[in-house]
């Protein structure tokens, strides 16, 4: 479902990009801090992409210090993660609703790609003559037969 979302960008709210600059003017913009160059490139684009919001939701999550550190500070604090969290569930749910939707309405297959296979699953499978693929017993017992068969000819 993830590689759905990859094309989506979101647009800073600019309440947002005011706070990060404030973030940045707090940490007095020390570039060897972790989070110095997010935040810049965020202020100045004011977009950011599927790929970036998971790395910066997947910072916080990963997260352990008290919350008053530059890297955290410089990261958005608690109003980008909540930010994050909110576009990234809003994107996620909209695509299952949409799936859910077409599912509902008659489409087969919403959840699951449809592929075909290219190759062969088990190569011992086609060289195997039809009369083999069975129980062995039962081949014991259809050559006896077939031997048979071509003594009453």
């Amino acid at each position: 479902m993830n590689k759905d979302l990859y094309h989506r960008k979101a647009k800073l709210p600019a309440p947002l990009i005011d706070h990060l600059q404030k973030s940045f003017e707090m940490t007095e913009g020390d570039s060897n801090v972790e989070g110095y160059n997010r935040n810049k490139e965020l202020r100045e684009t004011g977009i950011v992409g599927y790929p970036v919001l998971k790395r910066i939701k997947n910072w916080f999550d990963n997260y352990d210090g008290d919350g008053k550190d530059a890297p955290y500070i410089l990261n958005g604090g608690d109003r980008m993660n909540k930010w994050c969290n909110h576009v990234l569930s809003q994107w996620r749910d909209t695509l299952h609703h949409g799936k859910q939707i077409r599912s509902d309405a008659g489409m087969e297959n919403q959840f699951i790609d449809t592929h075909e296979k290219g190759f062969i699953t088990n190569p011992y499978e086609r060289h195997r003559r039809d009369i083999e693929k069975f129980d062995t017993s039962v081949n014991e017992e259809l050559k006896r037969i077939n031997k048979l068969f071509k003594l009453i000819k």
